[in-house]
């Protein structure tokens, strides 16, 4: 009896999730365009555990404990195991496909995974298990997809921009923190790209936000002056 009910409880893991409501000409666009390519990451990424699924591992480019892509049956969030490591911007990607949630698909996933979510399938330098970037369900259109990815891997290595940042904020990069004084790029390469921008133009701010988050970058000028991670001030250059 009380196996039955885990299996239930299981079952309705993600029952509110909505599937892909990407049409199915746009799903063979991002197919198209993206598998069995080869990419960089454009960002630092957290590398976590997949979930319930031993045989893969997460990429993250934002604190697992943001993500929410699967809720228990009482609706509450259930994020990934805690990030393993951190890979720097421009490690080598080859994405060997985009997996949408049709058909079959998502019932042959792990019970324990977004599996109504488009997964990016990925092999990754130095990584040994095969890597997953959960992506969004909302997204109508190839090029939202695309976009979405796009804030994580790029067809450019990014390399030699990384490279030629100031050895402390490399440093900061490679532990996902900020540093004063970082431009927005820097911080991008760190934190990720914001999902929110709210600009001040006569005072010539910007403030950058993340969804699901308390975190805040404040800019002056290209250069980070304030932030907000729950972890007090930026750390001296």
């Amino acid at each position: 009896m009380r196996r039955l009910a885990v299996v239930a409880a299981l079952a309705l893991l993600q029952a509110c999730v909505p599937p892909s409501q990407l049409p199915p000409e746009g799903r063979e666009t991002v197919v198209r365009s993206l598998a069995r390519q080869p990419r960089y990451l454009r960002v630092a990424v957290y590398v976590a555990p997949f979930f319930g699924d031993g045989s893969r591992v997460l990429l993250s480019d934002r604190p697992v404990g943001e993500l929410q892509v699967l809720e228990s049956p009482d609706g509450t969030s259930i994020t990934p195991p805690p990030a393993t490591r951190i890979l720097p911007p421009g490690t080598p990607v080859f994405v060997d496909g985009v997996q949408f949630p049709t058909g079959t698909i998502a019932w042959s996933r792990p019970l324990t995974t977004p599996r109504y979510n488009p997964w990016l399938l990925a092999t990754v330098e130095g990584v040994a298990k095969p890597a997953v970037l959960v992506l969004a369900t909302e997204s109508t259109s190839a090029s939202d997809v695309l976009a979405e990815v796009g804030r994580v891997l790029t067809p450019d290595d990014p390399t030699a921009i990384y490279a030629a940042l100031p050895e402390s904020v490399r440093d900061a990069i490679r532990e996902k923190a900020l540093v004063e004084g970082m431009t927005r790029e820097a911080v991008a390469m760190a934190w990720g790209y914001p999902d929110r921008i709210v600009m001040d133009r006569p005072a010539r701010t910007e403030e950058w936000h993340w969804t699901n988050s308390t975190r805040k970058a404040v800019f002056q000028d290209d250069r980070l002056v304030r932030l907000d991670s729950g972890k007090g001030k930026p750390k001296g250059n």
